[in-house]
């Protein structure tokens, strides 16, 4: 990390645009003028004066590459601004997704006291995470050393990688795998290794159950009393009884999985589950697990 002794003080807003030049550069592999043009309402000029303070703070991590017309990531590279983890990488993209779409207002005072519990993050190998990212990110396929739970030793992996995702739990990959011949999720925890290739054959268009929504219905136990049938309800905001939320076709499972829905949930006790998946013959080819 950058000493700030031996600096002269960096303003908040410029530390924030130098944050987010170093975390693009390092992820994705390559970083353009116009993002930070674009994040932060400046200049050409003042992104300029940016990309060269940078340099001076960090010299050897980025460098302009005048065959491809922007800057590049440099080896060896040395966080200054950020940990480089893929936690931290991680979490920002779970928060850049909550937030999405929504008004945020930061309060500043009166605030209540609050403990938000969240599943124990699960280790990801920075540099696996960094050849994922940017092989979605330019378009490549990628070699990955993936250990499955249903074999006992690891098994490499041609994949063209299109989405990350976050289930709620753990952090998966979608891609078209040349080993099964179809798009599939692939735990990121579980890439030992990963290795940039070639440009991808696969076009994203083509996986299907990514790119189609389905709606998943969900209602009160059955089993529940009037009154209790009530409380669900409104804890769930539902109308007329059904809640309906629209899913990929492909991340189906992870979505039952998270609101603790499964195959037995009519079953259960009514007071232990509660909910119960309404349209379970609609969504039936989408249930893998």
């Amino acid at each position: 990390m950058i000493n700030n002794l031996l600096q002269p003080p960096i303003k908040w807003e410029q530390r924030q645009r130098l944050t987010l030049l170093e975390a693009t550069v390092f992820w994705s592999g390559e970083f353009f003028t116009n993002v930070l043009m674009d994040g932060f309402g400046i200049s050409r000029v003042q992104a300029s004066k940016d990309f060269t303070l940078y340099q001076s703070l960090c010299p050897g991590n980025i460098r302009y590459d005048k065959f491809l017309k922007r800057y590049v990531v440099d080896e060896p590279f040395k966080p200054g601004f950020m940990t480089g983890t893929a936690g931290e990488f991680l979490q920002v993209l779970k928060v850049r997704q909550d937030r999405a779409g929504s008004a945020v207002v930061t309060l500043v005072k009166n605030l209540p006291e609050v403990e938000v519990l969240e599943p124990v993050f699960r280790q990801v190998n920075a540099a696996v995470l960094q050849a994922v990212n940017q092989a979605i990110v330019a378009g490549r396929e990628v070699q990955v050393r993936y250990q499955s739970m249903s074999r006992p030793e690891p098994a490499l992996h041609r994949l063209c990688p299109h989405a990350l995702v976050f289930d709620g739990l753990r952090w998966h990959v979608r891609a078209f795998s040349y080993t099964h011949h179809e798009f599939r999720d692939f735990v990121l925890a579980r890439m030992l290794s990963a290795e940039l290739s070639y440009s991808a054959e696969i076009d994203a268009s083509e996986d299907t159950a990514w790119h189609e929504f389905v709606g998943v219905r969900i209602g009160a136990h059955p089993g529940l009393s009037a009154t209790q049938k009530q409380a669900v309800e409104f804890d769930y905001g539902m109308t007329a009884g059904i809640l309906e939320h629209q899913v990929r076709a492909a991340l189906v499972p992870y979505f039952l999985r998270v609101m603790r829905i499964n195959r037995d949930d009519l079953t259960r006790e009514a007071m232990v589950q509660q909910i119960v998946l309404l349209n379970r013959d609609e969504l039936e080819q989408y249930w893998v697990f």
